[in-house]
């Protein structure tokens, strides 16, 4: 998908890949949880979070950081998880009361749509905004639901050549793949944001002030080189979409390059392969 797509269409294709993907996310939350959740102390520092706020997070899938952060802020804090996809909120819920979190609440919805009277002191946002059909209209909502000095933090995926969890992935289908290759920055893709500075400018052009931008180094870790071509393959919708379209021959192909790829980041009894993500920020 591309800009010129509608945004009726869009959502609803990131919507449909989401929710198909939530039964895949539920069962590989382990390994997920540990990559995506190595930014999570960068995130929380930048959010500079105090009891008793609330705070909203979109695209939070499964439930994080909105249940980490839930914790911090203490019950007399709210939290509003909220995502386009149900199925990933039915897991959301689920982890919810397996870790007794009752000032959360998980919403399906669009942050386009979110009413500007919401009045959030802090909104975080986990690897979701590279997801929403129009970037610039969605960061100016953001500043509009937040509280005047009120605080948003988003995590990104940062160069690609520093990400080869997918760079990986592109490289093992994008042989196989017919017709011409979406452009990740104006299609719905984990490296939307991978050129520097490119968010940071549309985080200012929004209206934000005092912007930064920190790293969060993160790694994956996999038992062997099979289990990380099961997790791509199966998690990724980005990737199961054009995986799915290939024959029989070209799917085992495809298989062979991710394990090959993997195998080049064994460390001591594990894959380990590296990433790095970067936590831009803002003040309304």
């Amino acid at each position: 998908m591309t800009r010129t797509t509608s945004a009726a269409t869009w959502r609803r294709t990131v919507r449909d890949q989401w929710s198909d993907a939530a039964s895949a996310w539920e069962r590989w939350e382990a390994p997920v949880l540990q990559f995506t959740s190595g930014v999570d102390p960068v995130m929380l520092r930048v959010l500079d979070l105090e009891p008793g706020q609330r705070v909203l997070d979109f695209g939070c899938g499964t439930g994080e950081p909105a249940l980490q952060i839930a914790r911090w802020i203490g019950p007399r804090g709210q939290v509003l998880g909220l995502d386009v996809a149900g199925p990933m909120l039915v897991v959301a819920r689920r982890r919810a009361r397996l870790l007794g979190i009752r000032n959360v609440r998980f919403r399906r919805g669009d942050i386009t749509r979110l009413s500007d009277r919401a009045g959030f002191d802090r909104v975080s946002s986990r690897f979701g905004l590279m997801f929403a059909h129009d970037v610039p209209e969605a960061l100016v909502r953001v500043r509009a639901v937040l509280r005047p000095g009120g605080r948003a933090v988003f995590a990104i995926w940062g160069p690609a050549v520093l990400n080869p969890s997918f760079t990986l992935a592109n490289q093992a289908l994008g042989t196989f793949a017919t017709g011409p290759q979406p452009d990740p920055e104006t299609s719905p893709h984990p490296m939307r944001f991978a050129r520097p500075g490119l968010l940071a400018g549309l985080v200012r052009a929004a209206g934000f002030r005092q912007v930064r931008v920190a790293e969060a180094p993160v790694y994956a870790a996999y038992p062997d080189a099979d289990t990380y071509v099961r997790r791509v393959l199966e998690v990724a919708p980005v990737f199961r979409t054009v995986y799915e379209t290939l024959s029989a021959a070209n799917q085992r192909r495809v298989r062979e390059r991710l394990h090959r790829g993997a195998n080049r980041y064994r460390s001591g009894a594990a894959v380990r392969i590296p990433g790095l993500a970067w936590v831009v920020s803002g003040r309304r």
